[in-house]
């Protein structure tokens, strides 16, 4: 026999093993004692239509409520939390030592890439719940990925304030536009305009000083790309 995993949805309702006796949802010919009566349980019914009686301990063991965002995102949360717990306590074992290079790495990234995944999932859950919570701690791998999509990001722990880095958006420059252009000198004005005659910017980034309205070049140190005090600008 093979293992097999399987998810339904239902909908339930807290009800007393008298009470679904009253209305018909007990097994045929199932009639509860006098000590049963309160015995507490579920109403429940499935999508097909079918309606029963199941006891509260097994209902409760098999289903957990879904009835909102938040119900369903702390549901996701607590399965991830079980799921890198196993594989954070695999790690530290024999098995895993003698596992090759190649697979031992898949797991390590793995582990991290869940670890990253249950910091946004809990901050999301305060946010929805509390209305309140911005999107902070973050390692460099997620910070980057917030970066090239548009998002303004900077360090906690950074000592200037008023700092934040920015991406820019590659854009395409007409020789129209290049000699009105104040952050060239004339001279590559002239070369550009002999070349190609235009300018393509690609991927590149800025950090600006929101005190002075200073602009540079930036390029991630070691120390920020082993950060984990990245957070988004709001």
């Amino acid at each position: 026999m093979k293992k097999y995993i399987g998810t339904k949805q239902v909908e339930a309702e807290p009800m007393n093993m008298g009470k679904a006796y009253e209305n018909g949802f007990l097994q045929a010919g199932r009639v509860p004692g006098k000590t049963e009566q309160d015995k507490p349980g579920y109403h429940v019914k499935y999508a097909d239509g079918y309606e029963s009686w199941s006891p509260a301990e097994p209902f409760e063991e098999a289903y957990k409520l879904a009835d909102t965002a938040l119900d369903r995102m702390l549901i996701e949360g607590e399965e991830l939390t079980v799921k890198l717990e196993k594989l954070q306590a695999f790690a530290s074992t024999e098995k895993f030592e003698g596992l090759d290079e190649a697979t031992k790495a898949m797991l390590v990234a793995q582990a991290k890439i869940m670890a990253e995944y249950q910091c946004v999932l809990n901050q999301r859950y305060t946010k929805m719940e509390s209305g309140n919570g911005g999107f902070g701690c973050l390692p460099f791998s997620i910070a980057i990925v917030l970066l090239a999509k548009g998002f303004a990001i900077r360090r906690t722990g950074w000592n200037g304030k008023g700092l934040f880095v920015i991406k820019q958006v590659p854009a395409h420059i007409d020789s129209n536009i290049i000699p009105k252009m104040q952050s060239l000198p004339q001279s590559a004005k002239d070369l550009i305009l002999k070349g190609k005659g235009f300018i393509d910017y690609t991927s590149q980034c800025l950090i600006y000083n929101e005190n002075t309205g200073r602009a540079d070049s930036w390029v991630p140190s070691i120390s920020d790309v082993f950060a984990e005090d990245w957070e988004i600008v709001q």
